[in-house]
């Protein structure tokens, strides 16, 4: 067989497995080795506060060049073992994950918490299953619920196409346990929080809140990034980042961007807000989408702020067009 056969057969074995959550990561195989996707290079962990740490982006939309890597992945150093707040795109990125753990502690990783169901925040968990076999997986019921019903295989070639097949090797691996929202997790001296604020970027959304640090892991509820909304809710959005405001903690940590203080809120909800509320405006007088783009695009906040966030001017319209649908939705 062809050198380029036989790949195109170790690829399409691949994409055979998603779906599937197995012990053991299918580059296993030796037969397969030369054709797992690269490591992916160390990024080295921010410490945000005493517990709790995130691991910066190599990009903000997924490249061959980033090897996917546009998310944050975090993780949260308790007395018991570590939390992981997302494990990235692929199982190469998790595996860098782990490899950045073990350079701030020995301690082993006791849980995994994906925040909602797109690719770059669970793919990664295989790495995770590998290390420790009986790790609990932990989502929204709502995340397994679409997940199970085919965006396993939608984000699977979603970042094998965009990052030119690096993520070869990732072996899906669903969530194994549910979270609602609501719970109070106690791990020695560390106590985490669940929030479920309802629809907000995608229905499933949780936040991880760490008690004694003062901060919380938004998940893609706030980011000062201009990409998806098709899955969300604009007023959802608007009500939830209000409750994370009135929170009043130190540290927000989301999984694209820089973490900050409550500015960061504050501007994801100045944002939500000028997009919704101008495209209602410009529906009620009769405007098309095209007409309302430039008007929305001179409000001062879209041109003092949000203009310099990644994926402006690209994705801009499209979040008019979604705003528009959820306008109708509301009026009818």
């Amino acid at each position: 067989m062809k050198r380029r056969d036989l790949l195109k057969s170790a690829l399409g074995l691949s994409a055979s497995l998603v779906g599937m959550s197995a012990i053991n990561p299918l580059y296993a195989n030796d037969d397969l080795e030369g054709f797992r996707g690269p490591e992916v290079p160390d990024v080295n962990a921010i410490k945000v506060s005493d517990r709790s740490y995130t691991i910066p982006a190599l990009g903000s939309v997924p490249t061959p060049d980033n090897f996917g890597m546009f998310s944050n992945p975090g993780f949260i150093v308790t007395s018991e073992g570590v939390v992981v707040v997302d494990t990235g795109s692929s199982v190469q990125i998790g595996e860098m994950v782990l490899r950045q753990i073990k350079k701030v502690t020995n301690k082993p990783v006791i849980k995994v918490i994906n925040t909602h169901f797109h690719g770059d925040h669970w793919l990664g968990n295989h790495a995770f299953v590998a290390a420790y076999p009986n790790v609990d997986i932990y989502s929204h019921q709502l995340c397994i619920d679409n997940l199970k019903a085919g965006g396993d295989q939608f984000w699977f070639d979603f970042m094998q196409t965009n990052t030119n097949n690096k993520i070869t090797g990732t072996v899906v691996s669903l969530p194994n346990k549910t979270l609602k929202g609501g719970e109070a997790i106690k791990l020695g001296d560390t106590t985490l929080k669940i929030h479920h604020f309802g629809k907000m970027h995608t229905d499933s959304d949780l936040a991880v809140q760490v008690v004694e640090d003062s901060s919380l892991y938004t998940g893609d509820m706030v980011m000062r990034r201009v990409a998806n909304m098709e899955d969300g809710s604009y007023l959802g959005t608007i009500n939830g980042l209000q409750k994370m405001i009135d929170m009043k903690l130190n540290h927000y940590i989301p999984m694209h961007g820089a973490h900050d203080s409550v500015k960061l809120l504050e501007e994801g909800k100045e944002f939500m807000e000028t997009i919704y509320n101008q495209t209602a405006k410009y529906y009620d007088e009769g405007l098309s989408d095209f007409e309302m783009k430039p008007k929305i695009m001179a409000e001062p906040f879209m041109k003092n702020v949000a203009s310099q966030w990644p994926g402006y001017e690209s994705a801009i319209g499209k979040f008019i067009v979604v705003a528009i649908a959820e306008v109708e939705n509301n009026l009818f």
